[in-house]
């Protein structure tokens, strides 16, 4: 008499059972030959851990940040007597362009200006910031204004960002141009940073800021995009081209406006972008 034992198996398995039954074939728990249990037993036991699975392992968990996903994390100064919102209005078209190579992020001055102050000529704007006291800064305008003080705030609100590249437009640039000299921080941020990008920038004529940029020469090793308007009446073109001669390899683009970031120049810098290495986009943490 066979005494049978239940397998939780499909039925075609238990009928194989039954036949090795049938013929005199002693079976084991496992439903096979206890040599061939054995074999199978050892073969486990020996056996690598398996590889985890490739294609699961690769996947992009939702609301990646931007480097997941390949794009740069762009960092956006206004002027002086602007806003983070006003900025971004007026690039718009070029963020638009590129917005399949990086994410953009704009902030305020740290310096809130009264309500009476204009914003690039504009009365009765009701919010600017800019990034320097200038209660205690004396004469401003065209780029002449030779005490940039507290200007420290502005660079501590700087480097708090999160960001692979910066665009600065006219005071916001010479502030970021000098923050890439700072004896302390500078060299750190070039590191750190896959391009900065000059809108109407200049050289600060603080004679602190110019110092340190004098004292180190033209920077290699940092892409740059210059916008130099040949009709800026602000910020001459003189002063954006100095600016430009002070990074090795600098990218300029020419326009006939005036103070101004020009839509037409979209193209342009999105091959600029287009143009870093792989590496630069979404490169190592």
């Amino acid at each position: 008499m066979v005494t049978t034992v239940a397998f939780r198996r499909p039925m075609a398995s238990v009928l194989s059972l039954d036949y090795l039954r049938s013929i005199g074939i002693e079976t084991c728990a496992a439903g096979l030959p206890p040599a061939t249990s054995a074999r199978i037993a050892d073969a486990q036991a020996n056996r690598a851990p398996q590889a985890a699975n490739p294609k699961v392992a690769s996947q992009k968990p939702q609301g990646a940040p931007a480097a997941a996903l390949g794009k740069l994390r762009v960092l956006g100064l206004h002027g002086h007597a602007q806003t983070a919102s006003r900025f971004k209005g007026k690039i718009a078209a070029i963020t638009k362009d590129s917005k399949s190579l990086a994410d953009f992020h704009f902030i305020d001055g740290p310096f809130r200006l009264p309500p009476s102050a204009s914003l690039e000529g504009e009365e009765g704007t009701a919010e600017a910031y800019t990034w320097i006291d200038i209660a205690r800064a004396g004469p401003l305008g065209h780029g002449c204004c030779e005490h940039y003080a507290e200007v420290g705030e502005s660079f501590d609100r700087i480097l708090a960002q999160d960001f692979d590249g910066i665009v600065a437009f006219s005071m916001g640039a010479a502030v970021l141009a000098s923050l890439l000299l700072h004896p302390e921080h500078g060299g750190h941020l070039r590191d750190k940073l896959k391009f900065a990008a000059f809108f109407s920038g200049f050289i600060p004529h603080d004679h602190r800021l110019r110092g340190w940029m004098d004292d180190n020469g033209v920077v290699s090793g940092l892409n740059t995009f210059h916008c130099i308007g040949e009709s800026d009446e602000e910020i001459s073109a003189d002063k954006s081209e100095e600016l430009a001669t002070r990074f090795e390899g600098a990218v300029v683009y020419r326009h006939g406006g005036g103070h101004v970031v020009p839509a037409a120049m979209r193209k342009d810098f999105k091959a600029f972008l287009a143009g870093l290495s792989r590496s630069d986009i979404g490169g190592a943490a």
